[in-house]
This record gives structure tokens, sequence and C-alpha cells, in this order.
């Protein structure tokens, strides 16, 4: 995805909205990301893919700080 799409996603992942591709319409999956051992911080991410077109982002449950 562009940077404009994923934060498009990742604007409508925070809300709760129901997360579809900017590419080809096709409702998003959701794979959780479990958090490193190796970072000293936890960010709480999910993994979005599209099984039709086959792009993908990680996007973060809460806004970078």
């Amino acid at each position: 995805f562009t940077d404009e799409e994923t934060r498009r996603l990742a604007s409508s992942f925070r809300s709760g909205e129901m997360l579809n591709c900017p590419r080809c319409e096709t409702p998003l999956d959701r794979r959780p990301v479990p958090p490193r051992r190796d970072v000293s911080y936890v960010r709480d991410r999910m993994w979005v893919t599209c099984a039709v077109c086959h792009h993908s982002a990680v996007l973060d449950r809460r806004q970078p700080e």
C-alpha cells in the first residue's frame, strides 16, 4: 500500500471501522502481531492482508509517539 493508503487504514483501524482493501475493496484479513522479546517497549499491532490483491500493512492500535 502507499503511505497515504496505510495512513487511512490506520485511522480507520484505530476508530474501530471495518477495514477494506483500498485497492480492490475486499475485506482485509487481520492477524495480531505478537510483541518481540528483544524490544524493550510493547506495541499493540495488527497485520492486515488482502486475500485478493495480496497487499499488506502492519497497523498500530494506538498512534505511535
